[in-house]
């Protein structure tokens, strides 16, 4: 059994979260990110004799997107070899377009098991897009920037608040407030640091398009070594709140330095889950390049002699093109 590191992408409109849903094995549970990867992947060839399990390095909730996103998956055939890396993505980027799934197998890398996709994530970095009108009332949206960007009505909408307001969340914060109660009784750690929260000025997604000219974009740039359950969303409604003039930066305050899960603002309604994007996953390139697998340390053959395992895989590779 050998341990795979996968890097993914995916516009997350139509998935429930990157998350399955469901606790069984068997059910496939395509309608997440989690589940249509695992189901991709029992496509390859040779077939895996265990069904695959993704262990995720970062969770987003319904309807966000990620350019990149990375879990590692254990991987056996019944030959006992090593995957062709190469051969993982066409197969499993073949499934996704077959079946219409707006998801991308970017990398695949088999590593040694000392390394955790989630574990030795060093920091994760999210954009969250909005878009202001620059004339009051437009209504002429650009549908590809709705997709992917929080529209704001209000044309006066004050950005020089909204980035003044992101200091209030800099150094090490009690973000108790900023995520809700806890369906289980699992120990939360609600102490965190934020790397960077800085607001940007940002583009339209298609400059093409002449109802972008209509607007003026931002970002939010979110980095940290992980973040809590609808932590970001959160945080971007309260500044968005805070530039419509609905509450005060001392009323941010408050719920940083009051930490209750009964002590958020009903004035605040959290952002959007469309207009946020996981950017990147930092890992450390020292680590990652010592756990990985080089092709020339071939995983120990056992079974059929090579020829007649060559011979099984490529007759398997045209059952399946059939």
């Amino acid at each position: 059994m050998v341990r795979y590191f996968l890097r993914f992408s995916y516009i997350g409109t139509q998935y429930r979260g990157v998350q399955k849903q469901v606790s069984s094995p068997y059910v496939r549970d395509t309608d997440t990110i989690q589940g249509a990867l695992e189901a991709a992947l029992l496509t390859i060839v040779p077939k895996p004799i265990i069904r695959p399990s993704i262990i995720l390095s970062s969770r987003t909730d319904a309807g966000v997107h990620a350019l990149c996103n990375t879990g590692h998956v254990e991987l056996q055939n019944k030959y006992n070899v090593l995957y062709k890396t190469d051969e993982i993505n066409r197969f499993v980027n073949n499934y996704f377009n077959k079946c219409g799934h707006t998801i991308r197998l970017l990398e695949c890398t088999p590593v040694t098991n000392d390394f955790h996709a989630r574990f030795s994530c060093k920091s994760r970095t999210y954009i969250y897009r909005f878009m202001i009108p620059k004339v009051p009332d437009e209504q002429r949206l650009s549908l590809v920037d709705t997709q992917h960007t929080y529209f704001i009505r209000e044309s006066n909408f004050d950005i020089d608040r909204v980035k003044h307001g992101t200091e209030l969340f800099m150094g090490i914060k009690d973000f108790t407030t900023f995520t809700p109660p806890p369906k289980t009784n699992k120990e939360m750690v609600y102490v965190r640091s934020l790397h960077i929260f800085a607001l940007e000025e940002a583009q339209t997604l298609i400059p093409f398009d002449p109802l972008s000219e209509n607007f003026r974009y931002f970002h939010f740039v979110c980095k940290a070594k992980s973040f809590l359950y609808n932590q970001i969303r959160r945080m971007v409604g309260a500044l968005i709140a805070l530039g419509r003039r609905k509450i005060t930066e001392k009323d941010i305050t408050v719920m940083l330095q009051v930490p209750s899960h009964n002590n958020w603002d009903p004035r605040i309604t959290p952002a959007l889950a469309s207009g946020l994007h996981l950017v990147n996953l930092e890992y450390d390139q020292e680590e990652l390049s010592r756990c990985t697998i080089l092709d020339d340390q071939k995983v120990q053959s056992e079974g059929l002699p090579s020829e007649e395992q060559e011979l099984q895989l490529e007759e398997q590779k045209q059952e399946l093109a059939k």
